[in-house]
Parts: C-alpha cells; structure tokens; sequence
C-alpha cells in the first residue's frame, strides 16, 4: 500500500489554532448582546471584546502542539512562551493604548466639540467604524486624508489644527485590549478547543 502523504490536515496546533480564532471571533457579538448591549454582528470581526481572540488562538495552537508532538518537546515550549507574551501584551500594551486612544478622543472632544454628522447620516456609532489603527480613508476633492495617510502624516504636513479635524471626524479606535478576565476565558476556550481537535485529527492517524 501507498505510504500516506502528511499533509497541513494533520498539524494539530495549526488546525486548532484556526479553529479557536474562529470560534472566538463568532461569540463576541453573543457575549455582548447577553451583556446587556446591541446586537452587532460587526463585532465577530473586531478586535477587543469577550472573549479574547488572540488568547484563544495561541493557546489552542499550543494545545494542539503539546498533543501531538509531545508535552516535552521543544515545539510546545516555544508556543507556551509565544502564548504568555501575547496573553501579558493583550492585557498590558494594548489594553493602555486604548486607554490612551479614550483619553484622546475624550480631550478633543470637550476642548474642540465633535462632527457627529458623517456618523448620524450613515447610523454608524463610533465604535462601529472600520478597523482602522490610526489610519483613515478620504479623497482629494473633499479634503479628507489620502488612503494610507497617517495622523502623524496630518500632524506635520497639514498643521494642528488639520490634525484635530481628522480626530473629530474619525476617532481613534479604543477597543483594542483585554480585560484579564477576558483573556482568561479566551485561554479556556483556546484550550478547550485544542485538546478537542487534536484529539479528532489525532484518533484519525
């Protein structure tokens, strides 16, 4: 009998790791609704919320590595520390950057006012706006940012004032960390969903 090829369907860690992103990514709007808030699908596409992606992601894919390759190996070491340093940056660096984007946000919009109107026409709130990190989309005609021009770009090239208008127009994103609760549970189900697959693809070899 032929000799049967290995092939990405029989990586554990990776089939796992995708598995729980995915499923993570899909309960952010059920928490949020079961929360007491509105029902957003947009949320399944977003980044923060409940659970944590990124846990979920690097915890399964350590999962899956330790199951197949063995709790002793090299390969499941690399993944527990990738894990811990995605976990402790989830909760430390990018949880304070968004802070630091409220506090912003909060800032210009009391010391300069807001311009609400863009929003109320579309019936986009802000925190429905698209995944941008800082960066905005715009025409020449209007005199909205170029694509992939940056506020920093704004800052210095247009003056502080173009600089404020951009942040009244379009806010930062502040939704972009974890709460350690939230990491905790996207660790669980990272966990649950690595040792569940491995265990599938493993009892299929």
């Amino acid at each position: 009998a032929m000799p049967r090829v290995a092939s990405a369907l029989d990586n554990c860690g990776l089939i796992a790791a995708f598995v729980a992103v995915v499923a993570a990514q899909a309960l952010k709007p059920l928490t949020a609704r079961v929360a007491g808030g509105a029902w957003r699908p947009a949320l399944a596409l977003a980044s923060g919320g409940f659970p944590s992606s990124h846990s979920a992601f690097v915890t399964a894919l350590a999962a899956g590595v330790g199951a197949q390759w063995g709790y002793d190996s090299g390969s499941f070491a690399c993944a527990c520390v990738v894990s811990a340093v995605v976990m402790y940056d989830a909760m430390g660096v990018r949880r304070q950057a968004g802070f630091h984007a409220t506090a912003i946000n909060t800032l210009v919009a009391n010391a300069y006012g807001t311009r609400g109107e863009g929003a109320t026409t579309t019936g986009t709130t802000r925190e429905e706006m698209d995944e941008g990190g800082g960066r905005y989309r715009g025409d020449a005609e209007s005199g909205a940012p170029q694509a992939g021009e940056s506020l920093t770009d704004t800052l210095f090239d247009e003056g502080f004032d173009a600089f404020v208008g951009r942040l009244q127009e379009r806010p930062l994103r502040e939704h972009i960390g974890h709460t350690p609760v939230q990491v905790v549970a996207g660790a669980v189900t990272g966990i649950v969903i690595g040792i569940a697959v491995s265990f599938s693809v493993v009892g299929l070899e």
